[in-house]
């Protein structure tokens, strides 16, 4: 199977507060067409966006959607658009980062479990009751570290820490101060793991700036690494501004629903409202691209990986 994967054609010189704002984004006078805000939208609305658009379409959009693919099994949206670098002359701004939602096969097996900052305390208090099969004090990991912005130097507070395995993920938030810290079961920590950091709970105002976001970033650590004091810097998300199209590739992403894997195109069909052997109910998906998600698999998810997990509450 093909997936699409979005190209910025042609970046636009405006700027998007220069812009008059309608119902679909803003109206560009300087190319005198509607760009269409791609930021407040999922993968699979962008992805029917496209199809329908004929590939003739201004939009904004971050950095994480260009990297995700679409989920589109339609063929004749094969474009086969030659890959360029899009950094060159393109908008720099702050955005909204992006939150994708999806599902998996319906399953009572939660794969994600989040901490609080003071959960090491209630470890050792439960540790005298704790079953046999659950982890003793001595065989956690204490992951910590800081969150503060790149530009203003400032703790990042609700920052999300998240240690993400094939089999189980866990996360954390930051305190006001910027601070996390949180227990690993020592079984679960290899020579390469990846630790997401995201900030789609983090509520930040700054007075004459625009200013909506910062952009979710991926890290490999080592076992000596985790054991460090992992300080993170958070970026400002980056907005792109111009003409899209779009370039086909072949690849068979690695689709994983508690630990079991489910067939890439059963997860599409499920996505697209297709019948499909997939359930979708109540689901979310994290996307690893090769680098991240080999280290999570192996090999076999050279082509990229998806981790279905349980929807978040609002």
């Amino acid at each position: 199977m093909k997936n699409k994967i979005l190209k910025l054609d042609n970046p636009c010189n405006e700027k998007w507060d220069n812009m008059k704002p309608n119902e679909r984004g803003s109206y560009c006078d300087l190319c005198s067409k509607n760009v269409i805000d791609f930021t407040k939208l999922n993968q699979i609305e962008i992805s029917e966006i496209m199809k329908k658009s004929g590939n003739k379409i201004c939009a904004r959009l971050t950095h994480c959607q260009l990297k995700s693919p679409l989920l589109n099994l339609e063929n004749n949206f094969d474009l086969n658009f030659p890959k360029s670098k899009v950094a060159a002359g393109l908008i720099l701004a702050t955005s909204l980062t992006i939150g994708q939602t999806s599902h998996a096969e319906n399953r009572n097996i939660k794969t994600e479990f989040i901490q609080s900052s003071g959960s090491i305390m209630n470890s050792i208090k439960e540790q005298s009751t704790s079953k046999p099969n659950e982890p003793k004090l001595d065989d956690l990991m204490i992951f910590k570290g800081k969150v503060t912005s790149e530009d203003l130097k400032k703790p990042v507070e609700n920052a999300k820490i998240t240690l993400v395995t094939s089999q189980k993920i866990l996360s954390v938030y930051t305190s006001a101060d910027g601070t996390f810290s949180f227990e690993i079961p020592t079984n679960l920590i290899d020579d390469d793991n990846v630790i997401r950091v995201s900030y789609y709970d983090v509520k930040e105002k700054r007075e004459n700036e625009m200013f909506v976001g910062y952009e979710t970033k991926d890290f490999i650590l080592s076992k000596a690494e985790l054991n460090t004091n992992f300080l993170i810097e958070a970026e400002p998300e980056v907005l792109y501004v111009g003409g899209i199209g779009a370039y086909s590739e072949k690849r068979k992403p690695i689709v994983l629903g508690n630990g079991v894997e489910i067939k890439y195109r059963e997860f599409v069909k499920a996505q697209m409202g297709e019948k499909s052997s997939c359930s979708l109910e109540n689901k979310d998906y994290l996307y690893f691209d090769s680098k991240f998600a080999i280290a999570i698999y192996g090999k076999k998810a050279k082509d990229g990986l998806y981790i279905l997990t349980k929807k978040t509450e609002k």
